[in-house]
């Protein structure tokens, strides 16, 4: 019966798993989803390298990203391998169990404090869908495409739970299994959770066997991973810090790391919840009370040591993203005060109802996400299986992959990541896949300067610059278009409004053009 009682925290009614499906559904109508594009483009195509080690072989991204190895993607990567043939079943399987397990977690986090059931499941709904974004270093707990953050966070939100029931030997252990999975998702909160056992610890409510039996699990394990990760990133390269922090963090990067580039509305959204929470939480619980107080001290130094003085260790931290938890308990906080106005007001529904209307929306949200998307007043992707042809830039990327050469190099619009995955093709460089590593920074930077015609020294960063990069692309003429072939590429894939100065047209649709250099 003992051991028993320690899994209870995992133990779900079919109300809860019928919310469950529910929230997931609602997630994919309003985010959509993605498979083998957006953030993916980082993941699958490694996993086939890994396989077969004749793909991608003068690709870019791919042969930076390998020449270290152990990588930010190799576990994950080397996890996916077995179930490469089924890749569409298995990512979209993937997709689904994460997001469930996220929001049985946060179910159970929200549960602690807010006792209507009703209140608490509208809690995980606001925060992930009206709220996905109102944080900081834009970072969310929900992704419309698998990938490791979103495994990691779900493994995340169920070491808190653990962690506030006391169970901390069983919450250090999720904790490292999510730093495996993703480097910071676990790191970040790992180092929040330690600074609160500290603090327990000088006050004397936990020993120091305790609190370094917790931290030695994570530093024998993933911590040892840490350091080779750091180790394989840091080698010696031409580039200054100055140099580097430019291009890495201001270029590439200022949506997740420059405190100004950050939407100033839901800046002061994000702000207005933590003093919510920190006031909820303040006169409930001591533990999420540190953890908020930890958190934002620990994101103001941040924002310092980045945005201010520029600093590239700190930098790689990313702690913002523990803002995306500091932002969820923050919604508790409203709903929470909500409920003690609203909790008696609110009618209970019988079983059988209950789950009879959490089955009959699901089942409608998938009636419209497969017959009547087209109809949404908003537009996201739904790459879903044969859904996905519809897109006209995926169908003529699979094309790509029947009628060019194996090792065929290609150049292509700027945000576009439907090339890598589904041609099976290498890139002479891509602005969404980078590499991290600072012994290739600077040829990263040159290659999408020769391609993208923007740079650096621009007053316009990140991905504000696909404007200014397409209309270079999209307009290349003969000699800059030689120059590249002479450095190795074979193809373009452009839109076929804007054919190719030079070349053989060998492919097009309604959309799109691919032309051999």
């Amino acid at each position: 019966m003992k051991s028993r009682s320690h899994f209870r925290i995992f133990e779900f009614s079919n109300s809860q798993i019928l919310f469950a499906v529910l929230a997931w559904s609602l997630l994919v109508l309003r985010f959509g989803y993605r498979y083998g594009t957006g953030d993916q483009v980082e993941l699958l195509p490694y996993t086939l390298f890994l396989q077969d080690s004749t793909l991608y072989a003068y690709d870019f991204f791919i042969q930076r990203l390998n020449a270290s190895v152990p990588n930010e993607r190799t576990i994950m990567a080397n996890l996916l391998r077995p179930f490469i043939n089924h890749f569409e079943v298995f990512s979209f399987i993937l997709q689904f169990l994460s997001t469930v397990i996220l929001i049985f977690g946060l179910e159970k986090l929200t549960g602690r404090f807010i006792r209507n059931r009703y209140l608490a499941w509208l809690a995980i709904l606001v925060a992930l869908i009206p709220l996905n974004d109102f944080t900081l270093g834009n970072v969310e707990l929900y992704s419309e495409c698998f990938q490791a953050s979103g495994l990691a966070v779900a493994v995340v939100v169920w070491a808190v739970n653990l962690f506030l029931d006391r169970k901390y030997l069983f919450a250090s252990v999720l904790m490292a299994a999510a730093t495996f999975i993703q480097l910071l998702e676990g790191l970040d909160v790992m180092m929040v959770l330690c600074a609160i056992l500290f603090v327990a610890v000088i006050r004397k409510e936990v020993s120091w066997k305790i609190f370094f039996g917790f931290i030695t699990v994570y530093m024998f394990t993933s911590g040892v991973y840490l350091v080779m990760i750091f180790m394989q990133k840091n080698v010696a390269a031409d580039i200054s810090n100055q140099e580097l922090f430019k291009i890495l963090f201001e270029f590439r990067h200022p949506h997740h790391f420059i405190f100004s580039a950050f939407p100033k509305a839901r800046m002061m959204v994000f702000f207005v919840l933590v003093l919510v929470s920190v006031l909820f939480f303040g006169m409930r619980s001591r533990q999420l009370f540190q953890f908020l107080l930890i958190g934002l001290t620990g994101v103001i130094i941040y924002a310092f040591a980045v945005y201010g003085w520029h600093n590239i260790f700190i930098g790689n931290f990313q702690f913002y993203k523990v803002t995306q938890w500091m932002k969820f308990l923050g919604v508790i906080a409203v709903l929470g005060f909500a409920e003690q106005f609203l909790g008696s007001l609110i009618p209970t529904l019988s079983s059988f109802y209950e789950k009879a209307i959490l089955f009959l929306l699901s089942c409608l949200c998938w009636v419209v996400i497969i017959n009547f998307n087209h109809l949404l007043p908003y537009k996201v992707p739904f790459e879903l299986f044969s859904m996905k042809e519809q897109d006209d830039m995926i169908a003529i990327c699979e094309k790509i992959k029947e009628v060019t050469p194996h090792d065929a190099v290609f150049i292509q619009p700027f945000d576009n990541t439907e090339l890598k995955f589904y041609a099976e093709r290498s890139s002479y460089v891509e602005f969404k896949a980078n590499v991290r590593n600072k012994a290739f920074v600077k040829e990263w930077s040159n290659r999408v300067a020769e391609v993208f015609g923007v740079k650096p020294e621009m007053n316009v960063k990140g991905f504000a610059l696909k404007d200014t990069a397409d209309s270079f692309f999209l307009n290349a003429d003969r000699e800059r278009l030689e120059l590249l072939k002479k450095k190795g590429v074979t193809h373009l894939l452009t839109k076929k409004e804007f054919p190719a100065s030079t070349g053989k047209l060998i492919l097009q649709n309604n959309t799109y053009a691919v032309y051999q250099l």
